[in-house]
């Protein structure tokens, strides 16, 4: 069977992301669910065995449950049978959310693929292959199906998948670890960066992201992240917490670090942002922080810019 086509020469590709990474849809069947026999294995115990088909069909893609005992949701919807997805579709199978993206060839960019597993001794996502979690040292062990639990009420995403970053960001920041650190960061801004475009995104799921940035910022003495930190919020038309501003008193003298602030102040100043009666004085606090600021060189050339455009 052939990818569908929009026009000539282009090819309609379609892809499932799930945490860090992604998943190609092939035309024809994608099964998902705990087994290792299905396409896409995901351990969780809250998943059943075979939990869902996805199937690509003449350009069009339908979910169908395959009657697993704790249910699929699509966009926090029961589903019942099966249900045809749209462009950015999000997909819930126990604990774990999936988002379902439809793009262009010019759009595609080769990600890696395969299973994921998720660690039974520290809960952190890794891919297939691995015969211990290379996070904890734990030995992969299968799970077996009477560790499928229903009506267990579970966690919404945006906090779970908090939790697993800012686990990992844990490990990896004390180590020294730095790059893995950069990395995965820059795919939860990724994800930041989308919720704020569409106006959903969470203050405490911006707050945690944030929280690591400029965690990331200091230890590196690099204001790339501090920039994103302070211009995200401004994108988002939000005050930062009392949390993160006093991150931003220990980088205040990154370059860029008072130009960053100046812009997030004007978007308040101007009226563009409404600012709520509790978020006032943490508002006052910031203005305080601009006129103490100290402007120093850059850190590194080009260390200003925001690394969501990089």
């Amino acid at each position: 069977m052939r990818s569908p086509r929009i026009e000539s020469g282009t090819v309609v590709r379609f892809r499932l992301r799930f945490l860090l990474q992604e998943h190609d849809l092939p035309p024809g069947e994608t099964i998902l669910g705990r087994s290792p026999d299905c396409h896409i294995t995901i351990e969780d115990p809250l998943i059943s065995r075979q939990h869902a088909r996805i199937v690509v069909e003449h350009g069009t893609v339908t979910f169908h449950d395959l009657g697993s005992r704790n249910g699929s949701r699509i966009n926090g919807r029961p589903v019942s049978g099966s249900q045809v997805l749209a462009d950015q579709d999000r997909v819930r199978l126990g604990a774990q959310e999936l988002v379902f993206f439809r793009m262009e060839t010019s759009q595609f960019a080769p990600r890696s693929t395969g299973a994921m597993r998720l660690c039974g001794r520290c809960k952190t996502p890794f891919p297939e292959g691995p015969l211990v979690c290379p996070h904890c040292g734990h030995a992969v062990t299968a799970v077996r199906e009477e560790e499928t639990v229903p009506g267990i009420s579970v966690p919404v995403r945006r906090a779970w998948i908090a939790q697993m970053f800012g686990d990992f960001m844990d490990r990896a920041l004390p180590q020294g670890k730095y790059a893995e650190a950069d990395r995965i960061l820059r795919r939860a801004a990724e994800e930041a960066e989308e919720r704020i475009a569409a106006g959903e995104i969470d203050a405490s799921y911006l707050a945690r992201i944030a929280e690591y940035a400029l965690k990331l910022a200091l230890l590196k003495r690099d204001s790339q992240w501090l920039c994103w930190v302070l211009d995200a919020y401004r994108r988002a038309k939000k005050i930062p917490p009392a949390t993160i501003a006093a991150g931003l008193e220990q980088v205040t003298d990154l370059a860029g670090f008072s130009e960053a602030l100046e812009r997030l102040l004007a978007v308040h100043h101007a009226g563009e942002a409404p600012v709520a009666e509790e978020d006032a004085p943490q508002l006052a606090a910031l203005e305080r922080l601009a006129e103490h600021a100290t402007t120093a060189a850059p850190v590194a050339a080009g260390a200003t810019e925001d690394p969501s455009s990089l």
